[in-house]
């Protein structure tokens, strides 16, 4: 189980709430959590490396990173803006350097009770001495 540490608030706001439980169920490789937040059609941008386009293809990328497993996450910020919502921290694997993330997420609806699209920034973090 991986240590989890939450700076943003978010107490009275279910798209913050949404988005960090989202990032802790990456954390813990629960893949089908993770395809609960998306709405079946969704896409996913890691910027760099590849595109998701549907639920089904991002189940099938999703149990190839099944075995990585985080040793802690760390979400530093959450801010949402109507539709739109940021969320940024970062993830250390067991195996592997750290991993700085940013994740700009676009809800499906008012209520925001799905992500219809997001885009991730990652960058490799340099591991201290």
């Amino acid at each position: 189980m991986p240590k989890i540490t939450v700076h943003a608030d978010c107490e009275d706001a279910p798209k913050k709430a949404l988005l960090r439980d989202l990032n802790i169920a990456y954390a813990k490789s629960d893949v089908e959590a993770i395809l609960d937040f998306f709405t079946d059609d969704i896409r996913w941008q890691i910027v760099g490396e590849f595109e998701m386009r549907g639920a089904d293809q991002a189940r099938q990328v999703l149990l190839q990173m099944k075995d990585v497993k985080a040793r802690e996450l760390i979400i530093d910020s959450i801010i949402i803006e109507g539709g739109e919502g940021v969320i940024c921290g970062s993830i250390m694997p067991e195996n592997g350097k750290p991993v700085a993330f940013c994740d700009v997420c676009q809800f499906a609806g008012a209520a925001g009770e799905k992500i219809k699209s997001m885009k991730s920034f990652t960058v490799e973090l340099k591991m201290e001495d």
